[in-house]
């Protein structure tokens, strides 16, 4: 009986180990500074996703509870680098966002903006986009970035 009650709670154990490790390999690695991620996607290859939002937009909060949760999307989150500004920390950073605004295609959050290594705009979006959605649009940039290499 013993036996059994040990074997039982090494197992749980283990199973709760293997269960935790998988969640951190879903997770996603987010960056909070465009230029500091430039020579990582050099590196790497990989085109620079940023996302501005804030922690008071219900539309932003919504993106990141339902759309960033979504497996496939952390799936395709692997092919960028990420990089997520709150414009209230760095305002000076959504001045910029906005000055830029006619050159990016507009001002807003969420605002999802997709780089190449060298800053070049690929494409940008604007709101709340539903997990599929949002998946088509990274395929899409994915496939013109690396046919353009």
């Amino acid at each position: 009986m013993k036996v059994k009650v040990r074997t039982l709670i090494l197992l749980s154990i283990i199973a709760l180990i293997a269960f935790s490790c998988v969640d951190r390999k879903q997770e996603v690695r987010w960056y909070s500074d465009i230029d500091s991620v430039v020579a990582i996607a050099k590196a790497t290859g990989k085109p620079i996703l940023v996302e501005f939002y804030a922690t008071w937009c219900p539309y932003c909060k919504a993106l990141e509870d339902s759309t960033f949760t979504d497996n496939m999307v952390k799936e395709y989150f692997k092919k960028f680098v990420n990089v997520r500004i709150d414009v209230d920390k760095k305002p000076e950073v959504a001045n910029q966002m906005n000055a830029n605004a006619r050159k990016y295609g507009g001002v807003g959050i969420p605002n999802i903006l997709f780089l190449d290594p060298d800053k070049n705009k690929i494409r940008h979006i604007i709101g709340y986009y539903l997990p599929d959605k949002l998946c088509a649009v990274m395929d899409t940039v994915l496939m013109g970035f690396y046919k353009n290499r």
